[in-house]
C-alpha cells in the first residue's frame, strides 16, 4: 500500500488526529494544508472543531504560524502514538507486504517443513510477521473455526462447514512392528493380521488417532489399545522395545532402529497434509499472498520435510 493510499484511509478514520499531527509539526496552518492535500479552510475548521471537541486551546496564533499550547504538547506523543497505530493497523488490512499472519500446524511439520515455507516466504517479504501455534488436531481445528489462527497446516484437511482445504502431499500409512516381530518380512499386511497384538496409539484428538480410528471402523475391527502416547516418536520407541505395534505415517530416513515398517492394504490407509483455512468473504492481504505461496510451494516442501 503507498503512502496515499494510506493517507487517505487516515483521513477516513481519524481525520482531526492526523492534521493535528501535521499543524504541529510544520507549525503552519497552509503548509499543512499543503502536504495534507486539502483545502487550508477544511484544516483550520478542523481544529477549531477539535478544540471545542476537548474544551482546551491546543492551538495559539504566533505571527503569521501557530504553535501547541502546554496542552497541546502534552496531548501530541499520544496523538502521533495513535496516527502510528492506526497506520500500522491500516497497512495489515490493506497491505500484501505486511502484517501479522497466526499459523497453526502439527508437531510432525515443526522440524523441517514449517520453518521451509515460512523462510522461504520471508524472503520475499520480509515485513510479513507470523505467530506459530504448535497443536494437536483437534485444537488447530477448533482454533481456526473461532478465528483464533488464520491457517492451519495439519492432517488429515478437516472437513466441516464453512472451512476451505486443500491437501499438499499424500503419505501411506504403515503398520509399525519390532523388528522380531512375526510380520516383519513381510511387505504388505491388512488390519486382521495384527490379530490380538497390542496397539499402541496417540491419544485422541491427534491426527493419526484420527486415522488410525477411522481405518479399524471402516474395518469392522476394534484394536486392543495398550498404550496411548502424546507423539509420534514415542510411539516408536515403545514399538521398538516391544510393547505392540503401531499404525504411523512413514518415518522420514527410515524405519526407527528396532522396528519394520510395513505397507497397509487397507482402504484409504493415506495420511493426507493439507492446509486449512476459513471461508470468508475478508481477509488481509498478507494472509492471501501466504496462502497462495502455500498453495504453490507447499506440495514440494512440505514432501521434502517428510522424506
Amino acid at each position: 500500500m503507498n503512502d496515499d493510499a494510506r493517507d487517505r484511509v487516515l483521513r477516513a478514520l481519524a481525520p482531526q488526529l492526523r492534521i493535528l499531527s501535521v499543524v504541529a509539526e510544520h507549525e503552519h496552518v497552509s503548509q499543512a494544508a499543503e502536504r495534507l492535500g486539502i483545502p487550508q479552510p477544511t484544516v483550520s475548521r478542523s481544529l477549531a472543531r477539535l478544540q471545542r471537541d476537548l474544551g482546551i486551546p491546543v492551538l495559539e496564533r504566533t505571527g503569521r504560524g501557530v504553535r501547541l499550547t502546554r496542552a497541546g504538547r502534552a496531548l501530541l506523543p499520544w496523538v502521533r502514538r495513535a496516527v502510528a497505530e492506526l497506520q500500522d493497523g491500516v497497512s495489515q488490512l490493506v497491505g500484501p507486504a505486511s502484517g501479522r499472519i497466526t499459523l497453526a500446524f502439527l508437531p510432525t511439520l515443526g522440524a523441517e517443513a514449517v520453518p521451509a515455507l515460512i523462510g522461504s516466504f520471508r524472503s520475499e517479504y520480509p515485513e510479513v510477521q507470523f505467530a506459530l501455534h504448535q497443536l494437536t488436531w483437534a485444537e488447530a481445528v477448533r482454533q481456526l473455526r473461532t478465528g483464533d489462527v488464520d491457517l492451519v497446516l495439519t492432517s488429515p484437511p478437516p472437513a466441516e462447514p464453512g472451512l476451505t482445504t486443500h491437501v499438499l502431499h499424500t503419505q501411506p500409512l504403515r503398520l509399525v512392528v519390532p523388528y522380531r516381530h512375526r510380520l516383519a518380512a513381510r511387505s504388505h499386511v491388512r488390519l486382521a493380521d495384527i490379530g490380538t497384538d497390542s496397539l499402541i496409539a496417540l491419544k485422541p484428538g491427534r491426527g493419526v488417532r484420527h486415522l488410525t480410528d477411522d481405518l479399524y471402523r471402516r474395518s469392522g475391527l476394534v484394536p486392543r489399545i495398550a498404550f496411548e502416547g502424546d507423539d509420534i516418536p514415542t510411539a516408536r520407541g515403545l514399538v521398538a522395545a516391544g510393547l505392540g505395534v503401531a499404525v504411523l505415517p512413514p518415518q522420514p530416513g527410515g524405519a526407527h532402529t528396532g522396528t519394520v515398517e510395513i505397507g497397509l492394504d487397507e482402504p484409504g490407509a493415506v495420511r493426507r497434509v493439507g492446509v486449512a483455512w476459513r471461508s470468508e468473504e475478508y481477509e488481509p492481504p498478507s494472509l492471501a499472498t501466504f496462502r497462495a505461496f502455500v498453495l504453490t510451494e507447499g506440495p514440494r516442501l512440505v514432501a521434502t520435510g517428510l522424506r
